[in-house]
Parts: C-alpha cells; structure tokens; sequence
C-alpha cells in the first residue's frame, strides 16, 4: 500500500512540474516541450494552475547621470496610478521598500528615503511595463525621460531603474518578496539595489488583471 501511494504521489507531482514546465515555456521548441504541448491540449490545465508565479526582469538595467545643464522641459500630462480592487499597491510597495532597505544594511550602505516625484515616475513606468517591458518607452524614448513629462520633474545627478513583473499568486507581500529576490538574483538589478550613490527610491505598482508590474526608481537628487 505504501508504495503504491508513493507512486501515485510521484505521479501527482510529475503532472504538476509538467503543466509548470508548459506555463513558463521553459522547454519551448524542443522535443519534451512539443510532446507537453500536446499533453496539455488534450488535457486542459485548470484556471487556477495557469496562475502559477513566472517573474521576468529585462536585461541592463539602466542608470544615467544628467548633465548640470540639463533642463525638463517635455509638457506631456501623466497620470499616477490608481489602487486597484484586487490588489493593495500600498502593501506591496511598503514590502518591496523594507526588503530594499534590509538588504543595504546587510551589506553596509546607507538606506534610501522615498521621494514623491520618484513616486509619481514609478507609478508610471509601472504602468507603461504593460504595454512595453523594457526600459525603452512605449514612446520610444528612454526610461528617464519620464522625468521631462508635466509634474513629475527631479532633477537628478544620478538615477536607475529596475523592472519586475510576475503572474500574480501570492498576496501582496508574497508577490513583493518574489519579486525582489528576482532582482537580487539579477546582476544589475542587484548593483541598482546595493548603490551606495543612491539616495532616495520611489516604488511603483501595476496591475493589469493577471500581471502584477513594479518599478524602482532611484536618484541622488542635485541640491
């Protein structure tokens, strides 16, 4: 009896890792892949195993440095996000901030203070993730550009930014901790995170009904 629901635990488990294996394309293109292609067409997954937790970061994280002479002059309105029913932005960008600051502390750096207007940026740029997941603009334009738009100016002397995204799963520190540890596993997104220069953060939070999309902002403002 006992190793025969070994097997059938066995087999429970290898049905699971199959559908995950499928959700996160991990084997696209390949032979196991196809044949886990058409396992699940035949065998339709349930709704609630579609959700399991996927985190992508894209790649270079970018940091600028603005010159001294460099003025915001871009009049483009822009809209901070809004809380949405289902999830608490504030939860998660609380989370994903002490994690931040825990981490600089660790390894010795100075922890960073939220500022409004990086705030403001990131709530965009969060929300501009879902349309684009990179730090290139829907509008072609570079990450820090988002600074130039009507009311969301800092003028900076250093800035950078990280992206996180990933299926919704988890409540809103879960997903924040899932996605921080994707940027502490990144390089760049780790040396955004552990910058000494760095002064001040601002988290933003998305969600579109099946994504959840964080963005931090970083800067050392220039006084």
């Amino acid at each position: 009896m006992k190793k025969f629901l070994a097997s059938l635990m066995m087999i429970a488990v290898s049905i699971v890792f199959g559908y995950w294996l499928h959700a996160v394309h991990l084997l696209d293109h390949t032979f196991i892949g196809e044949g886990l292609d058409w396992v699940v067409e035949k065998v339709p997954v349930p709704e609630e195993w579609d959700r399991l937790p996927v985190i992508e970061t894209p790649e270079e994280p970018p940091t600028h440095e603005q010159p001294a002479d460099s003025e915001e002059t871009q009049e483009t309105n822009s809209e901070t996000n809004e809380k949405d029913d289902a999830v608490d932005y504030k939860k998660v960008e609380d989370k994903i901030f002490v994690l931040l600051n825990e981490l600089r502390e660790e390894k010795g750096v100075q922890p960073v203070t939220k500022n409004k207007q990086l705030k403001k940026a990131a709530d965009v740029r969060a929300k501009e993730s879902a349309t684009s997941f990179s730090h290139t603009r829907p509008n072609g334009g570079d990450a820090f550009t988002v600074f130039e738009e009507k009311g969301l100016a800092y003028p900076y002397l250093m800035a950078g930014e990280n992206l996180a995204m990933g299926t919704y799963y988890l409540d809103e520190e879960g997903m924040a901790e899932f996605l921080f540890n994707g940027w502490v596993d990144s390089p760049g997104h780790y040396k955004n995170m552990v910058q000494k220069d760095f002064e001040e953060v601002g988290i933003g939070v998305y969600y579109d009904g099946k994504i959840l999309y964080t963005t931090q902002l970083f800067g050392t403002p220039r006084n």
